[in-house]
């Protein structure tokens, strides 16, 4: 007779953690993605000018960035959990206040409530790196990470077929899906155990002190900073672009100077679909190839490539003539994004994931700020010259940080800051 396996030690979560967690994260961002393209204009709606039409975003970012500190804080001391479940119950209030607000006042209290209750990406990540061991880090992250692009890339998408039937219905949708997430994870998902969770605090107060001391933790939160100011600032500028540059595709007579929220409404669909195939590209990517490439050539040579290929796709966005060529960069971009974001969160430690994800709060709050800023000083395709050159200065600086620290650790999984 076989021997009867030994039972699992108490607190350590089951094999299926890692799979519920990804459903979980993946069902509450997806219900966040679904009133992404519509912010704007419904502010404009509401009665904002231009410039205060981008507030309701900054907003979130900010409390994005303000309180990571604190439901990181709160997890090391109660639980991954229970944290978890409570932000996701507070996110599907957020978006109920949003279907439901009738004014300018009420959005910016739907935002501003929204950014302090998906402030809990780093518990995710801590909870990855509790029950995760440094080689198999980046593994764990990409799956994360997979459902993080598939939440954000098909929320529009599926955002912009229900805006047909009503512009608040998006937000009602998305607080249906945030309870269904809490209550799925109620269930299913288990506590890491408290040893792992007690090695891996999110945040402390001397990590800003560290990071500018120690070059490989400074460089890797710099990189993580530099790409997602890239890749939001497309993300804001998409629609906007394609209806000045490519009005034909929406069936528009004449080019778009300045999008309304009737525009924008109209527009969603198409460019939902378009978004929506990149998510799925950069979600095979981090959910499953990227345990092939890891092994294969490294972290680091990883966070050299994915910069590089993504301003190649807006390179290609930038001379584009044609809409076959938009396709084209679109192709090209989620295999940037999906290999870089895996390989960078592999390279942060477990002590520092509170610190990164604040720096990408930060990076989500001035990277539409700059786009829209250049965009209106010099033109719709000058948002993607500014991330080419900000994302070749980051390929350059990931390929300093390879040969400078990648020979310096026996397995690449260890990253950055492990020491």
């Amino acid at each position: 007779m076989a021997p009867t396996p030994a039972a699992p030690a108490r607190g350590a979560p089951r094999a299926a953690s890692l799979g519920t967690l990804f459903l979980t994260v993946f069902l509450d961002l997806l219900g966040f993605g679904l009133v992404l393209p519509f912010l704007p204009g419904l502010a404009r709606d509401l009665g904002a000018s231009d410039f205060v039409a981008t507030l309701p975003g900054a907003a979130y970012s900010l409390m994005q960035f303000l309180f990571i500190p604190v439901w990181g804080r709160l997890s090391d001391r109660v639980g991954r959990r229970p944290v978890l479940l409570w932000s996701i119950a507070a996110s599907a209030a957020g978006m109920a206040i949003l279907g439901f607000g009738n004014s300018l006042t009420w959005l910016f209290v739907a935002r501003l409530w929204s950014g302090v209750a998906t402030a809990n990406i780093a518990v995710a990540q801590a909870y990855i790196a509790d029950v995760t061991t440094p080689e198999n880090r980046a593994k764990g992250m990409g799956l994360i990470g997979a459902a993080f692009g598939l939440g954000f890339t098909l929320g529009p998408w599926i955002g912009g077929e229900l805006a047909g039937w009503s512009p608040r219905m998006p937000g009602f949708v998305s607080a249906a899906l945030s309870i269904s997430a809490a209550a799925f994870g109620y269930f299913k998902l288990t506590e890491p155990a408290r040893e792992r969770r007690s090695s891996s605090r999110i945040f402390h107060a001397d990590q800003a002190r560290h990071a500018l001391q120690d070059a490989r933790i400074g460089i890797v939160l710099l990189l993580s900073f530099v790409f997602i100011f890239s890749w939001s600032a497309f993300e804001s500028m998409f629609t906007v672009f394609a209806l000045r540059e490519f009005p034909d595709i929406f069936g528009v007579p004449q080019a778009i100077e300045h999008a309304t929220f009737d525009d924008i409404i109209h527009a969603a669909p198409i460019v939902g679909r378009y978004m929506g195939f990149i998510g799925i590209m950069s979600a095979i990517i981090q959910g499953g190839l990227i345990r092939r490439l890891v092994p294969r050539f490294g972290e680091t040579t990883l966070a050299v490539a994915g910069p590089a290929i993504l301003a190649l796709s807006f390179v290609v966005l930038c001379v584009a003539q044609s809409w076959a060529v938009v396709i084209v960069a679109c192709a090209i971009m989620p295999i940037g994004f999906g290999i870089n974001n895996p390989a960078l969160q592999g390279l942060v430690s477990r002590a520092y994931m509170g610190m990164n994800q604040s720096m990408l709060s930060l990076a989500r709050l001035t990277g539409p700020v700059c786009a829209g800023l250049v965009f209106r000083a010099f033109g719709p395709r000058s948002p993607f010259l500014m991330g080419t050159a900000v994302l070749v200065a980051c390929a350059l600086l990931a390929y300093t940080y390879h040969v400078r620290y990648a020979a310096s650790f026996p397995r690449e999984a260890r990253g950055a800051v492990e020491a």
